[in-house]
């Protein structure tokens, strides 16, 4: 009886392991887009804060620099470019007036913000993970936002206001959460 339970081999057949691989692989198919997809969208979230504050910061700066009380009292309003940009916002490279959208401005992080002085305030445009980087969707990862002649976000929309302010405006109320 001893010599039985000594040859007895204990494991796993060939067949249940295969089955049990793909069990795991089904459910790792299943749950893995919804992470990445979780995962990428909590980046553009932050990425979005973190361009909101530097526009605003820097609009705070161009006022109690230049000592003034209003956005198109300043430099920047009077004449959009590269020195007038460098005074307050840290760019990677040489910005250029883009038909359409603004002056680009891209940021150490990789975000392409975009500005244009009108209605005595800022316009921007961004793009949170660069314009070379998918999915360049509105909603996802391209917004618009106006800062006041105070440097306020100015979340009055009127009739014509773009999908990218739109968008941005149920970012902020849904409390800086982008939709799926």
């Amino acid at each position: 009886m001893l010599f039985d339970l000594k040859s007895k081999k204990y494991g796993f057949t060939l067949a249940e392991v295969l089955i049990t691989l793909a069990v795991v692989g089904t459910v790792a198919a299943m749950t893995i887009p919804t992470l990445m997809m979780n995962y990428q969208r909590n980046i553009w979230e932050s990425k979005l804060k973190k361009a909101y504050s530097i526009t605003t910061n820097a609009c705070e700066r161009m006022l109690i620099e230049e000592n003034v009380s209003a956005v198109n009292e300043t430099s920047v309003y009077g004449e959009i470019n590269n020195d007038t940009i460098k005074k307050y916002f840290k760019i990677m490279k040489d910005g250029e007036a883009v038909e359409g959208k603004g002056f680009s401005i891209l940021t150490p992080d990789g975000a392409m913000l975009y500005l244009t002085a009108k209605d005595n305030g800022f316009t921007f445009y961004i793009d949170v993970n660069g314009t070379e980087t998918r999915p360049n969707v509105v909603g996802k990862d391209e917004f618009e936002f106006r800062l006041d002649k105070n440097c306020g976000y100015d979340s009055a929309l009127g009739e014509a206001a773009s999908d990218a302010a739109k968008a941005f405006k149920e970012v902020v109320e849904a409390d800086w959460k982008i939709k799926d």
